[in-house]
């Protein structure tokens, strides 16, 4: 099974972590950063796909992993979209209409504060 982490942040590196205790699977990542905490922390050693995923680049990020499964852990800076107030409203939204437009499963996870 093939699966993609969205998102290399903190959360993601929590899933990366747990999911790569079962060699049957193969796990992938997209996020936008070049250095991001799962790479930092020797998790993973680099990102497959280095693309902010929004509604306009999910279809290309597909294409190019062509998973089984999206795990959706991403924070405003998974997604590229800054620090700006409110903007976890947005990034709420886009996670929405990702899961909603995707043609493979896509399960947003839940992220906890540190």
């Amino acid at each position: 099974m093939r699966i993609l982490v969205i998102g290399a942040g903190r959360a993601g590196a929590r899933v990366l972590r747990q999911l790569q205790k079962n060699p049957g699977l193969i796990l992938l990542t997209a996020d936008p950063r070049k250095d991001p905490y799962a790479v930092q922390q020797g998790i993973i050693t680099a990102v497959d796909i280095s693309e902010a995923v929004t509604p306009l680049t999910l279809d290309y990020v597909l294409e190019q992993a062509q998973p089984d499964l999206v795990l959706l852990t991403t924070t405003t800076e998974d997604m590229g979209l800054g620090k700006a107030p409110g903007i976890d409203i947005l990034a709420g939204a886009l996670r929405e209409e990702l899961a909603a437009i995707a043609d493979v499963p896509v399960i947003a996870v839940a992220r906890t504060r540190e």
